[in-house]
């Protein structure tokens, strides 16, 4: 059965990585709640639809079921350098709080064939004044990605590692989301979500990237609905990713869809309970 996910799965989603770098963007942290222990967990649909054009069965669709877990495992001052207006470099003392994302793909019915990738679970630390609730800042600079001070991963059954990268990678290990230029919100109207039984005001933002190579093209669509009511500000995610292949001589025009990644991703529990998977390490 692993070998299945090796060969469906693996590598679509290394070629995808590659062709949607960098992945320090995120979208998925909008706030931070006050309180340590603060946990929000995601339940949905991953489905991936490969193109087989020399198939006389079609193409082949596989689906699975996802959760991410992010929650707020704890808080402490660390130095991180500033710099001004002027380009001048100096290092400051912050508040920072620790926050910890858990993923799996987990197979969709008995027979269902293993999920595209293991559990992770990172647990980084963020300085607090850097998660604003927009796309730029105050002067106008894209929020492209949080900064990390230090951070763990595991990865499956893997020991416990540091995270050497210097900014939280959300694109494609944890979520699909990746930044969106463009994103806008969709109307002037608010949902109303069921998020544990109650209903919670969210409102729908869209966005769209497209990264092109000579042989290969990633479109990464996605909504995402934001709300005030639920910890870390994001109520629910819908992204699909098409990633279309041609040969380096042909056109444009010539591009054909090889792979579709579709997740749907909605709020289901909350809790102030929360614990870190990787126990004391920092």
């Amino acid at each position: 059965m692993r070998s299945s996910f090796v060969s469906a799965v693996t590598l679509a989603a290394a070629w995808l990585a590659l062709a949607v770098a960098p992945a320090s963007a995120q979208m998925l942290i909008w706030s931070l709640p006050k309180e340590d222990g603060v946990w929000i967990r995601f339940e949905g649909a991953y489905k991936q639809t490969r193109a087989r054009p020399n198939s006389n069965a079609g193409d082949e669709i596989l689906e699975w079921r996802s959760e991410l877990t992010i929650s707020a495992v704890g808080s402490e001052s660390a130095e991180v350098e500033i710099t001004d207006k002027d380009a001048n470099v100096s290092r400051k003392e912050v508040p920072c709080r620790w926050v910890e994302f858990k993923t799996i793909t987990k197979p969709n019915g008995l027979e269902a064939k293993p999920g595209p990738g293991d559990t992770f679970v990172y647990k980084v630390l963020i300085p607090a004044d850097r998660v604003i609730g927009k796309t730029v800042d105050d002067q106008n600079i894209p929020v492209t990605f949080l900064p990390i001070i230090k951070g763990y991963r595991k990865i499956g059954q893997r020991a416990v590692e540091p995270v050497t990268e210097k900014a939280l990678a959300i694109y494609p290990t944890i979520a699909l989301v990746t930044y969106y230029s463009n994103l806008k919100p969709e109307g002037d109207e608010t949902e109303q979500l069921q998020i544990g039984g109650a209903d919670v005001t969210a409102k729908e933002f869209k966005g769209s990237r497209v990264l092109q190579k000579t042989t290969s093209r990633s479109t990464n669509v996605a909504s995402l609905w934001l709300s005030d009511q639920v910890p870390f500000g994001l109520a629910r995610y819908r992204v699909s990713v098409t990633l279309d292949q041609k040969e380096i001589a042909a056109t444009v025009d010539e591009f054909k869809r090889a792979t579709l990644i579709e997740v749907d991703m909605a709020v289901v529990a909350t809790g102030n309970d929360a614990r870190s998977e990787l126990g004391d390490a920092q």
